[in-house]
């Protein structure tokens, strides 16, 4: 492999990072969503899905259910209304706003359904948790959004659609209600980054002075990326600047950045077949020595055991 055909894949990204900061980052960290199950139920029934690791989400699609959670009262959801876990907190959602016996969680639905009826669309949000972290950590526990109301009259279409797609058995219909949930969870973060309400790195996409300066990092992880630089780029002291990511993002400038190089070094790590020495000058360490050792600390693990263990993974379908 030529050793600059990887570091050019990177600046290819410039053009669109500065167009669509979100997509872009959302690429980034291999977001993607999956539904496992859209089913209806009547009497006495409770879901869990917490415990998987990824994101869990519930759209009550119609008829209504409550959330129980293990620090909150109980949450009434009614049709058109989405219940997202982005740290996979523990959460039943129920018939009722009592607590479900544990025999009644994960019960089959039953094959003909009578009296009320609450239909659920089920599923969970991936995403590379390391490359993730800094997003995730600006959400709370529960996100509750009532996408039927939405201000955006394309979100209340979309989730039309999305509810009319997972009632029904048409074919490609699985792939569908897939593709629905990911649009959805665009919409979501797309109004939350428009109100000002998201901090982390995604409500900082949105801010006029850091989205241009994080979305430059997103970019170029091989340039140097001074303070100085990135002061200037913003339009303000670097005093300002690292006041303004820590309250943001909770880490400094520096930190950002070097976070950053290390999931790009991952990603080139898992994708390509460039030298851990390309890969360390294509991130912006002069020496193979010091990109090792900063690898190591921040995954635990060399990078060669790192390649190697993410082929595994690959050829084992997982």
């Amino acid at each position: 492999m030529p050793k600059n055909s990887k570091i050019m894949s990177i600046n290819v990204d410039h053009e669109d990072i500065q167009q669509d900061r979100l997509s872009a980052l959302l690429r980034r960290i291999d977001f993607s969503a999956r539904v496992f199950f859209r089913e209806g139920y009547c009497g006495e029934w409770a879901v869990d899905t917490s415990g998987s690791t990824h994101a869990p989400f519930h759209l009550v699609s119609y008829g209504e259910g409550w959330v129980h959670t293990d620090n909150a009262a109980p949450r009434r959801l009614v049709a058109g209304q989405l219940a997202f876990f982005p740290h996979d907190t523990r959460h039943v959602l129920s018939a009722s706003d009592v607590p479900p016996a544990l025999d009644c969680i994960n019960q089959a639905p039953p094959e003909r359904l009578s009296g009320e009826i609450t239909r659920l669309v089920c599923g969970y949000f991936t995403f590379d948790q390391k490359a993730a972290a800094p997003l995730l950590a600006s959400l709370p526990s529960t996100v509750v959004l009532d996408l039927s109301e939405s201000s955006d009259a394309a979100t209340r279409d979309l989730v039309s659609l999305w509810m009319r797609e997972a009632a029904g058995q048409s074919l490609g219909a699985d792939l569908a209600v897939d593709l629905f949930a990911e649009l959805v969870f665009v919409h979501m973060l797309r109004s939350e980054i428009n109100s000002g309400r998201l901090r982390g790195v995604i409500g900082a996409l949105g801010d006029p002075r850091l989205g241009a300066v994080i979305a430059r990092v997103h970019a170029e992880p091989g340039a140097a990326h001074s303070l100085t630089a990135m002061a200037e780029q913003a339009g303000m002291s670097e005093s300002a600047l690292t006041q303004r990511f820590r309250k943001q993002i909770g880490m400094t400038p520096g930190q950002y950045v070097k976070h950053w190089r290390m999931l790009a070094a991952a990603r080139l790590l898992t994708d390509s077949q460039a030298s851990v020495l390309e890969i360390s000058e294509a991130v912006g360490y002069q020496t193979e020595v010091a990109f090792r050792k900063a690898f190591s600390a921040h995954f635990q693990i060399a990078p060669g055991r790192f390649r190697r263990e993410a082929a595994s993974r690959k050829a084992g379908g997982k």
